[in-house]
């Protein structure tokens, strides 16, 4: 373990320094600084594991350096040897965290060994609880956050819808890489998606993320030659798309899928998580707003186009689905 020694009594800490064999405890002096300032300069280009440092120093105290540290370098323990036997500054240090207070009046330089193996023990059990803490994190992950988002991946709905997909997106950043391709994999097994067993292994979240919006670019521009329930309900929501500015039926949506109307409507649902009738509104009303926003035709042409002669209904709908009016939009 790396130590610093901070105290503006050069004597002091040149004292400290050779007082007591660092070695046998598994220490090595790395420097010395005579102020917090100092000892924080020193801290930006050297790795250190444990600061020894007094309190009462010029231009910058013990105190204001732990404060510091405990934000810019959290893996740096302190060990506070002052002067002062004042109880207010040995409960804020050690409500920094500080490892220990000792007193330098009190210190004697026989009673060091039981000290630094009192300091190590601290320091090493500190380590090993963080560690723990670190684990059981991890381990959380497995827990029902992790479980939820599986089994919202195992729907399909991120892949017919564009929101939903970058809601999923969000949330598997923000899993450790090896648990968001657990849940990619699972997914496609259960889905019983194509190239699930050509799935890579990924160095980094954005490559995992690249290839699934790779992977559904390719879904649906080649679902014309699967079979599996996911392209042909692809390839209804393509169909949607082609003739959002007509009225469109279950009916005909299943005939070009060759399915049954009653099991297409059920099958759908159960693969978008929606119901066609739904799926064809939010298409319309996604093409009804980029009509808005490029400006070039009235709310009731846009309205007409798009199949709705009752302007209030048509306004009702565009308020469900993004919160405001056209006219808002």
């Amino acid at each position: 373990m790396n130590v610093l020694i901070v105290d503006d009594d050069k004597l002091a800490r040149k004292g400290l320094i050779a007082v007591i064999d660092w070695e046998q405890y598994g220490l090595c002096v790395v420097g010395d600084a005579q102020n917090g300032k100092k000892a924080l300069e020193f801290l930006e280009n050297h790795p250190v594991d444990l600061v020894f440092t007094d309190i009462d120093m010029p231009e910058m105290n013990g105190l204001e350096l732990m404060k510091i540290c405990k934000e810019n370098y959290p893996e740096t323990d302190f060990v506070i040897f002052s002067v002062y036997e004042d109880f207010s500054f040995a409960r804020q240090a050690l409500r920094l965290g500080a490892l220990d207070y000792i007193s330098k009046i009190e210190f004697d330089p026989e009673e060091c060994d039981a000290i630094l193996k009192k300091i190590v023990e601290k320091y090493q059990n500190k380590r090993r609880e963080k560690a723990e803490r670190n684990l059981r994190t991890e381990e959380d992950w497995e827990g029902e956050n992790v479980r939820k988002l599986e089994e919202e991946f195992k729907s399909g709905r991120w892949i017919f819808d564009e929101n939903e997909l970058e809601k999923m997106s969000e949330q598997l950043s923000e899993l450790p890489l090896r648990y968001a391709e657990r849940i990619l994999v699972s997914s496609f097994n259960h889905l019983q998606l194509s190239q699930r067993d050509k799935i890579p292994a990924f160095e980094t979240m954005s490559e995992l993320l690249n290839w699934i919006h790779s992977w559904l670019q390719d879904s649906y521009l080649n679902s014309n030659s699967k079979t599996d329930d996911i392209s042909l309900c692809i390839r209804a929501v393509q169909y949607i798309q082609e003739h959002v500015t007509e009225s469109i039926r279950a009916e005909a949506a299943a005939d070009v899928v060759g399915m049954s109307r009653g099991y297409f409507s059920t099958k759908f649902r159960e693969v978008t998580g929606e119901t066609f009738h739904n799926c064809v509104i939010r298409y319309k009303m996604k093409t009804a707003a980029k009509e808005i926003r490029k400006g070039e035709k009235s709310m009731t042409e846009i309205a007409l186009e798009l199949g709705y002669d009752n302007f209030y209904y048509f306004s009702k709908l565009f308020r469900k689905e993004y919160g405001c009016t056209p006219g808002e939009f």
